[in-house]
């Protein structure tokens, strides 16, 4: 597991808590009217949310890594924050029942998953992403994007599953004695 940092993520955050808007109680009280799909969309948030980190952690360190803005050991820390974060994100989208109905919800999800994990091994192996002209960048540069658009596609604003959410800060901003800031 990656160690916490003030401006790192931990895979270990309260951000996999299920937010008091998202339970599904609050759901069900916002009109889903089966519990099952209720109780699906909870525990898919923390998995959608993960998926929002993942995607804006490893573009930040492409372009950081593109324009020499990050120092190999400063960008080793921020990939093993996404590495810890992707192997939870895995585990925990295997970990919940899954009514027929979101099955595509939630198989799109785990595609975006695998996506990010494709970047991720790529970032790792930077030799080839420094090359403006590289195949390798563009892949990766493709594959963030495609991340972009299936969130896009997976969001259900309702359930708290948007591409921005200005109700819950990251952990760099949940440090005792702050509080987030209000929308």
């Amino acid at each position: 597991m990656s160690r916490a940092s003030p401006t790192i993520h931990a895979a270990a955050c309260s951000v996999w808590d299920v937010p008091a808007e998202s339970t599904p109680e609050a759901l069900s009280a916002k009109g889903y009217r089966v519990d099952a799909h209720a109780a699906y969309l909870a525990a898919a948030r923390p998995i959608y949310d993960g998926l929002k980190r993942c995607v804006g952690q490893l573009a930040g360190v492409l372009l950081l890594m593109q324009t020499k803005g990050l120092d190999r050991t400063r960008a080793d820390d921020v990939l093993r924050s996404a590495r810890d974060q992707l192997r939870e994100l895995e585990e925990r989208s295997l970990a919940f029942p899954v009514p027929s109905g979101a099955r595509p919800h939630h198989d799109e999800l785990r595609r975006l998953l695998g996506l990010l994990g494709t970047v991720y091994r790529r970032l790792v192996r930077t030799a080839d992403l420094i090359d403006p002209a590289s195949a390798e960048l563009n892949d990766a540069v493709a594959a963030l994007f495609a991340c972009h658009g299936g969130l896009l596609a997976a969001a259900e604003p309702r359930a708290g599953l948007s591409p921005v959410d200005f109700t819950a800060a990251c952990c760099t901003c949940r440090q005792p004695g702050r509080d987030a800031v209000a929308s």
